[in-house]
């Protein structure tokens, strides 16, 4: 089934290539999530969370989004698994680079190609919003788990290639 009316705008507006341009800061408002997270931790509880959250919020070099015209969406990034699956919110397992299996979804919400995950651990969303530039992508992410205090929250800026 081919994609039509203001999807294909959506979707040809957010298909290419994007880079990290968000510097240090971002990445120390990245490192600050984790550690509000597992700011109710216990002390020996704290170093495992940390250590497995930060990979998780681990900041891409890059994002290729790629839609195929059909319904379908394709997430790359190197160094991670390729994410894909139908923007119409059904799920697809996935296996991220540390073995964690989850559910993923995917679907435009307002103008935003919203990817949400769930697993039997916790769950999470990221937000992927092109600014009016079409140049500027803000990656909003988003991971929660009944044992952290706190949801890990923030945003990264990346710029098209």
């Amino acid at each position: 089934m081919r994609v039509s009316g203001p999807e294909v705008e959506l979707q040809r507006r957010y298909s290419g290539s994007y880079l990290y341009a968000g510097g240090d800061a971002e990445r120390r408002a990245a490192s600050a999530a984790v550690e509000q997270a597992i700011s109710g931790l216990s002390f020996l509880a704290k170093p495992i969370a940390r250590s497995g959250l930060k990979q998780r919020a681990e900041v891409r070099d890059g994002y290729t989004l790629a839609f195929d015209g059909l319904g379908n969406v394709t997430i790359s990034s190197p160094g991670f698994p390729v994410e894909a699956g139908p923007l119409d919110g059904r799920p697809v397992a996935q296996e991220n680079k540390y073995g964690d299996k989850s559910q993923l979804t995917w679907r435009f919400v307002e103008g935003v190609l919203v990817q949400k995950g769930h697993s039997d651990d916790g769950g999470g969303e990221t937000d992927f919003r092109l600014a009016d530039d079409d140049a500027t992508l803000l990656v909003h992410r988003v991971m929660e788990s009944t044992q952290l205090s706190a949801p890990v929250d923030f945003t990264l800026t990346y710029r098209r290639k």
